[in-house]
């Protein structure tokens, strides 16, 4: 388990979000941004599956109660944001974006808050257990969030 290539995948989709809220930021100036909604859409799906089928079963496995219980509720709770995020991806075609982007950019920034706030969560709430189980050195645990 490679939880650098966790946190780079973090970063990585923190600055695409912040990318994505920037082009979002005025409701009335619609913004050409297909190319960028579906980067972030990647970057987040390949981040999922590999929470999924390695990070949290990993988890699962460590001999560390508290460390085992937060991730397990972490997982429980990831699965309606996913199911959320999917639903968002095929709601919105690039025509209607168009046609409604005042709305369009209302629901995306509340979908990006809930992603952002939940990556800060795992990390304020993990990165502490996984450094008292030493599986990592110094935890990285950002302050918003």
């Amino acid at each position: 388990m490679d939880l650098d290539e966790l946190q780079r995948q973090h970063d990585e989709i923190e600055a695409l979000l912040a990318r994505f809220r920037q082009a979002i930021a005025d409701d009335s100036s619609p913004q050409r941004l297909g190319a960028l909604r579906w980067q972030f859409a990647r970057q987040l799906m390949a981040h999922l599956a590999l929470e999924d089928r390695i990070f949290y079963p990993n988890m699962q496995r460590q001999p560390h109660d508290r460390l085992r219980d937060t991730a397990a509720r972490l997982e429980m709770e990831m699965a309606p944001i996913a199911q959320s995020f999917s639903a968002y991806i095929a709601r919105w075609s690039d025509d209607r974006i168009e046609r409604e982007w005042g709305d369009f950019c209302r629901e995306s920034r509340e979908v990006l808050d809930r992603i952002l706030h939940r990556m800060h969560k795992e990390e304020r709430l993990l990165m502490p257990l996984l450094a008292d189980a030493g599986l990592v050195e110094t935890p990285r645990i950002r302050q918003a969030g």
